[in-house]
């Protein structure tokens, strides 16, 4: 037998009576602190960001939280370790944590304020940082494919995002083919698939004169994000090969400005075309 070696209560600074609404404004608020991308000189950030998850799934699983509080009791004050009554490595924690609803509904809180603050989110971001992105689809988006609702749908819109790619005008196309033969002139007021997701990057055709290499997609913000600008995170397919970049959007943008990324498109030889990004606000 091995003592604790971790004290969940001290990773998340709440007492050992907390309740589930201390336990969450803890882990939210230090999420938020130690995200990768708002201290990119710590190495250990993303072992903290680890640490901190792992307290919060074990300390809101009423099963868990009670198996090792009387684990903790007997060895004195740590955390998880190797023992009688708590064996839970920190992987089982986190599937476990994304099969409950308390898991869920964190990843969604934590999905809107990391992308609120131009931070990584989504299933690419925390399959990578928590599981280690094993496999195409990912432990995670496999968890939330699972889950029925809403909840699952979004983790399904999240996967179809970062996998396909250019695919997802096509899928507009007949989204928008559908409402015309629904309410001809109108919107169909039932949301897609794709409106649920916000922020997602869409393919968009070359105007005339644009250079065969360049790449252009087209991006919705909110109003309160062109108010203010924003950093994007954006996933995309180019000659075969996902790519990875970070977008800064400055303040006070206007609907349909571009910007454009230097040598980030298709590539030819030992040449590269830009990207070209349209933004657009969001009118509601």
């Amino acid at each position: 037998m091995r003592p604790p070696t971790k004290d969940y209560y001290q990773i998340l600074g709440v007492p050992e009576n907390a309740d589930e609404s201390q336990i969450k404004t803890a882990y939210r608020k230090l999420a938020v602190e130690f995200h990768p991308d708002r201290n990119p000189g710590d190495p250990q950030a993303e072992e903290k960001f680890k640490d901190l998850t792992e307290a919060y799934g074990v300390l809101m699983d009423s099963r868990k939280r009670s198996e090792y509080d009387r684990f903790r009791k007997t060895f004195g004050r740590g955390g998880a370790g190797e023992g009688p009554g708590f064996n839970y490595t920190q992987q089982e924690i986190f599937e476990n944590m994304f099969r409950q609803a308390f898991g869920r509904e964190a990843f969604n809180d934590l999905n809107s304020t990391f992308r609120t603050q131009g931070f990584r989110s989504g299933t690419g971001f925390f399959d990578t940082l928590l599981f280690g992105g094993v496999g195409a689809v990912g432990t995670l988006g496999r968890l939330l494919s699972m889950i029925p609702g809403p909840v699952g749908r979004v983790g399904l819109g999240l996967r179809a995002l970062q996998g396909l790619g250019t695919s997802l005008l096509v899928l507009k196309q007949m989204r928008d083919a559908r409402r015309a033969k629904e309410s001809p002139g109108n919107e169909s007021k039932n949301p897609s698939l794709l409106d649920q997701v916000r922020n997602f990057f869409l393919p968009k055709p070359a105007p005339a004169g644009a250079g065969p290499l360049d790449l252009h997609f087209e991006l919705t913000i909110p109003p309160h994000e062109a108010l203010q600008g924003t950093r994007k995170q954006m996933t995309y397919h180019v000659d075969g090969r996902q790519e990875q970049l970070m977008v800064r959007i400055p303040p006070n943008i206007t609907s349909g400005k571009k910007l454009r990324i230097r040598e980030k498109g298709k590539r030819r030889d030992d040449r590269r075309g830009d990207l070209i990004l349209t933004v657009k606000v969001a009118t509601s």
